[in-house]
C-alpha cells in the first residue's frame, strides 16, 4: 500500500535540551558542558552564552560543583574546579569539607591532590569530626594512611569525646586501629562516657582488638563514668577473664 503524500510520519529530530545545573554535572562527572558554564568564552558549540557562573556557589545542601565532584570521585573534573577558583575549604552540610567527603567516600586520589594543595587535615564538621574520624568509621585504610602520612592529630576527639581509635576500635575495624596504635593513637583516652577503647573493644567482643590494645598497655581498670571496668562490660566470659586486672 502506498502511502499519501499527505502522511505524517516523517520521524522527527528534535534536539535535546542541555541541563545546564552545574552540580547536577559535577555530580555525574559531565566535565564538557560544565567547561562551556564555567568559561562560555571556550564555547565553541555555542551551547551556552551566559556569564560565567560562580564556581563557588552552594546548592540546597550547601554543596559547591566541586564538592560533589569530590564526593562522586570525578578527578579530572575536580582538578578544573579547582584550577578555576574553586575554595577546597569550603563547607557543606554538616560542615563537612571536600576532604570529609573524599575520604568518606574513599577517593584516594582526590584525598591525596587536597592534601598536597594544602587542605586543612584536621577540619572539623559540626560535630566536631576530622577526616580521619570518617576514615576510621569507615575501615578505610588508604584515607587514613595518606592523612597520618600528612600529619594528621590521630588523637583529636569529636564534640562527644571520640577519637578515631575510638570509631575504629567500635566497628571493628582491626587494620586501621592496628596501624593507629602504630602511630601513637592513645588507647586510654575515654569518651564523654567514660569509655575508653578497651571498654569498646569489650562490649564489641572483638578479641584481637582487645589483644593489641593491650600491648599498647590499655588500662584493664579504667571505669567508665558508670563506674564500670572493661572486664565488666566485656561481650563474652573469655574476654572477661582475659580482662582480669
Amino acid at each position: 500500500m502506498s502511502k499519501g503524500k499527505g502522511n505524517n510520519n516523517t520521524p522527527k529530530h528534535e534536539i535535546p535540551e542541555v541541563d545546564t545545573n552545574p552540580f547536577k554535572l559535577a555530580s555525574v562527572g559531565n566535565l564538557q558542558i560544565l567547561k562551556t558554564l564555567v568559561d562560555p568564552s571556550g564555547n565553541k558549540e555555542h551551547e551556552y552564552q551566559g556569564k560565567p557562573i560562580d564556581v563557588n556557589a552552594k546548592d540546597i545542601y550547601a554543596c559547591t560543583p566541586m564538592i560533589w565532584a569530590a564526593r562522586n570521585g570525578y578527578f579530572e573534573l575536580f582538578e578544573y574546579l579547582v584550577g578555576h577558583g574553586a575554595d577546597i575549604e569550603t563547607t557543606s552540610f554538616g560542615g563537612m569539607t571536600a576532604l570529609h567527603h573524599a575520604v568518606n567516600h574513599c577517593r584516594l586520589n582526590i584525598v591525596s591532590k587536597l592534601i598536597e594543595l594544602g587542605a586543612s587535615i584536621d577540619a572539623k564538621d559540626e560535630s566536631g569530626n576530622t577526616p580521619m574520624h570518617y576514615g576510621a568509621g569507615r575501615g578505610i585504610l588508604n584515607p587514613v594512611l595518606s592523612l597520618l602520612a600528612a600529619g594528621a592529630n590521630i588523637n583529636e576527639a569529636n564534640i562527644q569525646g571520640v577519637t578515631p581509635l575510638h570509631k575504629a576500635v567500635s566497628a571493628g575495624h582491626f587494620p586501621c586501629v592496628e596501624k593507629m596504635l602504630e602511630s601513637r593513637a592513645d588507647p586510654n583516652v575515654a569518651n564523654s562516657e567514660g569509655n575508653t577503647s578497651l571498654h569498646l573493644a569489650a562490649k564489641g567482643g572483638f578479641d584481637n582488638i582487645v589483644h593489641v590494645l593491650l600491648d599498647a598497655k590499655a588500662n584493664v581498670n579504667a571505669k567508665n563514668k558508670a563506674g564500670k571496668t572493661p572486664k565488666d562490660v566485656a561481650l563474652t566470659p573469655d574476654l572477661a577473664k582475659r580482662l582480669q586486672g
